[in-house]
């Protein structure tokens, strides 16, 4: 057998990893000290391959859309370090499962491009020569991008499954240079496929083995319970529909592999859908014009590794997986079932109990659909909402499967005291002075409020009154009298705000009820910060 080794060199010129003569053994998996950003996950390929067993693999995989040949073989090389099984896991003989990683990564397919880009664009080619006995090499600096080249005096077959001897395996050796790409340098465990050897004829590094799984996991993380998670993906009338676990009430953002070739010097190929709202079970997006079948990837609205999905297959044309079975749903309680009309800091938020909640399509309020991303699926019993503002007394709350299905209703009163809610309630929130302020105000109909504001926190007490602000009444300033009408409460946009002073001056307000016998009901202490 023919063997080849993948080397680090002591002198590794442009950061590659090369692959070259066999070295002794070491322990375990290694590490380069580099990890892939969560923007520096795409793969794409320039075939230049000139084999005629490089692109001879004509037969579709019903997992990896859109791709044959080489571009196949590369795409299933990658998948492999996913987190979970990509898709349904099939799509290689000699393969259980293709996607076997575990950890916080998944590799995103972004098709072909017009060269083979410099060491920075994660582009896949072949180059002419090579130093003697390299196979493979995959150059630096990897944090910020990569690329791997495959050498062109070596017969390069793309499968699928078992190859012959003196033909060496696309598939194999870009999973082991695509490891090289996650920040792993070689293991000393014969049978990975990190181990610094391959041989002609040999298929046996497609398949990630327990060493290579523990570099990467080291790496990235073990795969977080909170990783956002794809199950199903629905292509129907130009939008998909993807369902699965994890997705973020709002900002979410869909990757989307580009149906054209793009430019090899392009910074970032992914076709990205922005700021999706999601019941956090599914979300739908409108199918960009210029995406094509491949792989979504949902990325959440927190941050770091565990952030992104696991990549996920769609023609943008049918059904991949499974999406969840329609069963009614029910309702059993609304919690609270008695609100307050304001609750200042954030949106009034209740919970429905009940039964099949992850079928629910939308949420509406006294017939009217309740904005996307205002309504969030917990789990199959439990489902959160943020109400809008809305009138006193008694309103319904619906769910809705194609027509609504379950109805309960809850009670709007007044607040026990005064309430002011200040921009959107976030305690410091910046405001530009010129913008003017909005704010809420919230109190029994009838009530009458000063509004006041200060730059002091210090406290000013009398036999009437406590306030949080104007240290001693000596910086307190009256924005306004406001009377509560009888939804029990109002918003005011304010234009005649005091300078804010410094910029980053931290601005209070509280709302003082007038015409009380005894103390003074005062309402809660807000803050912002007003610039010029």
């Amino acid at each position: 057998m023919n063997v080849r080794l993948l080397f680090l060199p002591t002198v590794c010129l442009g950061g590659a990893a090369l692959l070259l003569l066999p070295a002794r053994e070491s322990r375990a998996f290694s590490r380069l000290g580099s990890n892939l950003s969560v923007n520096e996950r795409d793969v794409r390929v320039f075939d230049n391959f000139s084999d005629a067993t490089a692109n001879d693999n004509n037969v579709a995989a019903s997992q990896f859309p859109g791709q044959t040949g080489a571009e196949l073989a590369i795409w299933k090389g990658i998948v492999e370090w996913g987190s979970q099984a990509h898709g349904n896991g099939t799509g290689d003989t000699t393969q259980a499962t293709l996607g076997n990683g575990g950890a916080n990564f998944d590799a995103f397919w972004a098709g072909k491009t017009t060269a083979p880009g410099g060491t920075m664009n994660n582009v896949v080619s072949r180059i002419n020569t090579c130093s003697s006995g390299v196979l493979a090499y995959c150059e630096a600096p990897f944090q910020s991008g990569w690329r791997i080249r495959f050498c062109e005096s070596w017969v390069w077959n793309d499968g699928p499954g078992t190859i012959t001897g003196g033909q060496f395996d696309l598939q194999g050796v870009m999973a082991h240079e695509y490891g090289h790409a996650l920040g792993l340098g070689h293991s000393a465990v014969s049978g990975t496929t990190m181990w610094p050897s391959i041989g002609s004829g040999s298929s046996a590094t497609r398949s990630i083995e327990a060493d290579d799984i523990a570099g990467v996991q080291d790496i990235y993380g073990v795969r977080s319970a909170t990783k956002p998670t794809i199950t199903a993906t629905v292509a129907s009338a130009g939008s998909l529909t993807i369902h699965g676990t994890n997705f973020s009430a709002t900002g979410n953002s869909v990757w989307f592999r580009p149906a054209a070739n793009t430019a090899a010097t392009l910074a970032d190929p992914r076709i990205q859908v922005t700021g999706v709202a999601s019941n956090g079970v599914r979300l739908t997006v409108a199918i960009p014009a210029t995406a094509g079948p491949g792989d979504v990837i949902v990325r959440n609205a927190t941050a770091g590794h565990p952030s992104v999905s696991n990549a996920f297959p769609t023609d943008l044309l049918g059904t991949f997986g499974n999406p969840p079975v329609v069963a009614q749903p029910s309702l059993t309680a609304i919690v609270p079932a008695v609100v307050e009309s304001l609750v200042p800091g954030t949106q009034r938020t209740v919970t429905l109990e009940g039964a099949n909640l992850l079928a629910v399509e939308a949420v509406t309020l006294d017939g009217l659909a309740l904005a996307p991303g205002s309504w969030f699926i917990e789990d199959d019993a439990r489902l959160t909402l943020d109400l809008p503002q809305t009138s006193l007394g008694r309103h319904e709350l619906a769910l809705v499967l194609g027509a609504p299905v379950a109805a309960l209703e809850f009670e709007v009163v007044p607040p026990t005291a005064p309430r002011l809610e200040l921009a959107s309630g976030e305690a410091g929130v910046l405001v530009p002075r010129a913008d003017g302020l909005s704010v809420r105000l919230a109190g029994t109909p009838g009530a009458r409020l000063a509004l006041l504001v200060s730059t002091s926190a210090s406290p000013s007490s009398s036999p009437l009154v406590t306030l949080g602000l104007g240290d001693g009444f000596r910086q307190l300033t009256l924005v306004g009298l406001h009377v509560i009408p009888a939804e029990s409460w109002l918003e005011i946009p304010i234009s005649n705000l005091p300078d804010p002073g410094p910029t980053g001056q931290a601005w209070f307000a509280q709302a003082l009820e007038l015409g009380a016998i005894g103390s003074l009901p005062v309402s809660n202490l807000q803050s912002i910060r007003l610039v010029r």
